[in-house]
């Protein structure tokens, strides 16, 4: 994997990051975040098995996620105003990074992606408030993933909150 920064824009309240196997079943147009992703517990369920795998921004805006490889320091960390722990299966050599509201109409034209080796991956979410206090505006999300031999065990009871 190498280190990539995306640009995404989103209208919802989240992200979601998922490999390509994870939405297969999803039909064309099909309204998959009310049926399937709009409870605590089916998004739970997502997340504990590496699915799709969401987090919870509070804003709509424009956020920047710089992805990087393994884990950040535990001085980033202790820096940061707003981490989370995920994890991830890979299975199609890449993980799509969009707008939790893509869900609502898919498409599965996902362009915002990183290459990486396919297998199970933690990962760490961190990063602050962006110099205007606004979340959502330009902010910048740093998204480390370490690679596992196992899915992690993940307790997350609902919905991953990360700012």
């Amino acid at each position: 994997m190498t280190e990539k920064d995306i640009n995404l824009d989103i209208e919802g309240l989240g992200i979601i990051m998922f490999s390509d196997f994870a939405t297969e079943n999803i039909k064309l147009g099909e309204d998959y975040l009310t049926d399937n992703y709009w409870k605590p517990d089916d998004v739970a369920k997502h997340i504990r098995e590496g699915s799709i795998v969401g987090f919870c921004t509070s804003s709509p805006g424009t956020y920047i996620m710089k992805f990087r490889k393994g884990y950040p320091s535990n001085q980033d960390i202790s820096s940061s105003e707003f981490t989370l722990r995920l994890g991830i299966e890979v299975r199609d050599g890449r993980i799509c990074i969009d707008d939790l509201y893509s869900l609502m109409e898919w498409e599965n034209n996902s362009e915002n992606f990183i290459a990486i080796e396919n297998g199970y991956y933690h990962i760490t979410l961190i990063g602050n408030k962006p110099s205007s206090n606004i979340i959502g505006d330009n902010q910048v999300i740093f998204c480390y993933l370490a690679k596992l031999d196992e899915m992690p065990t993940l307790n997350h009871l609902g919905v991953p909150r990360y700012c």
